[in-house]
């Protein structure tokens, strides 16, 4: 649980320049004018796919562009005849298809403020990984088509006037391999992202009323604590009507040294909480019973350090023995009397004096039902 593919084809926005392939390699066999209408048509088509499609609505940034640039240029045909001669025609739409991409590219911080303040809460993350997956796009088909213009000078420079066989790849071939190539590299690239998130853990991203509305990587939650509502277990261990507290450790960046519950821990993306609480029970106490781990209630807790809605559950041991363990250093068997006497003294975690009072009503309730 909580390991997720991040990334998937959706987010590859040089896809979005399949329509002009088509038209490049469609010239090579009717005219100019028709192999323009017809990737147009499929560009417009692809666009009413994207906007119809009820799984992920992922904006296809790129293939937006591309389709009206492709628009623009059919317009162009009804007015002007033999506006590009038809040598040349590739090389004419990969330059007009890579003006979205650099604009994009040279105003890439305002582009992506601009979609993030667009979007809503509920898919305001497609919305900015769409929009850092067109950046990224528009920065893979710069850089190859500026290796394109590159070779061109080159060869200008070396033998003027070029070759047909020259002329034919430089301005024919090349321009649809420059588009290939952009889709390639980029799949490759979200492919190795995948890989190397393959085994990265996420936590769900939550409202106070515990519907999830995104995920974030663990350890981003850790470190930016109060940027969202992440979801966290907290389980407390009652016997013969005490509770075991312990002292969090001292690798931990909240309250350390503070005496707290014995388990905590984050639910991971995915996860429900009966498979939550019972991940955390099972690596911290695996002898102990599942059936006697209950779920109490749900609340939010926010201050200057964390961010969190916290589901408490409570085990209940009839045989404390499974806490004798040397991991446990510190922890012991603390009586009502003896909480109650340390309270408002710095000494308890915030998130257990918040949780005491309840805590205490349930545990003594259900020590009154084991006596009947």
């Amino acid at each position: 649980m909580g390991h997720q593919k991040v990334l998937s084809s959706k987010f590859n926005m040089s896809l979005g320049f399949i329509p002009v392939i088509i038209s490049i390699l469609l010239c090579e066999f009717i005219t100019q004018d028709i192999s323009i209408y017809i990737g147009t048509g499929v560009g417009v088509l692809l666009c009413l796919y994207t906007w119809r499609y009820k799984g992920m609505h992922v904006p296809q940034i790129m293939l937006f562009c591309t389709t009206g640039m492709l628009l623009l240029l059919s317009l162009t045909t009804v007015f002007i005849s033999n506006y590009c001669p038809r040598f040349m025609f590739p090389f004419t739409l990969e330059i007009s298809a890579i003006i979205p991409p650099l604009i994009i590219f040279l105003n890439r911080k305002r582009f992506l403020d601009y979609h993030t303040a667009q979007s809503g809460q509920s898919c305001k993350q497609l919305f900015v990984q769409g929009a850092e997956a067109a950046i990224v796009s528009a920065r893979v088909v710069l850089i190859i088509s500026i290796l394109h213009f590159l070779i061109i000078l080159l060869a200008v420079l070396i033998q003027y006037p070029l070759g047909e066989i020259t002329r034919f790849i430089l301005f024919r071939l090349a321009p649809p391999t420059v588009f290939i190539l952009s889709i390639i590299f980029n799949q490759i690239g979200i492919h190795y992202f995948n890989a190397v998130m393959k085994h990265t853990v996420f936590v769900p991203v939550v409202n106070k009323k515990g519907d999830v509305i995104g995920k974030a990587i663990a350890a981003e939650a850790i470190n930016r604590k109060n940027e969202y509502i992440n979801p966290v277990i907290r389980i407390a261990v009652a016997a013969h009507g005490m509770l075991f507290l312990l002292p969090r450790p001292q690798c931990t960046t909240l309250e350390k040294g503070k005496i707290d519950l014995l388990m905590e821990g984050y639910l991971l993306y995915g996860e429900n909480l009966e498979q939550g609480a019972s991940r955390i029970l099972r690596q911290v106490l695996p002898k102990a019973p599942l059936s006697n781990l209950y779920f109490n209630f749900m609340y939010h807790f926010e201050n200057e350090a964390t961010n969190r809605l916290i589901y408490l559950f409570t085990l209940d041991l009839d045989d404390d023995s499974i806490l004798c363990n040397e991991a446990f250093k510190g922890g012991k068997l603390w009586t009502f009397q003896q909480i109650e006497h340390n309270l408002n003294r710095n000494f308890f975690s915030h998130c257990f004096e918040c949780e005491y009072e309840h805590l205490k009503s349930i545990i003594n309730t259900r020590e009154k039902y084991k006596e009947i």
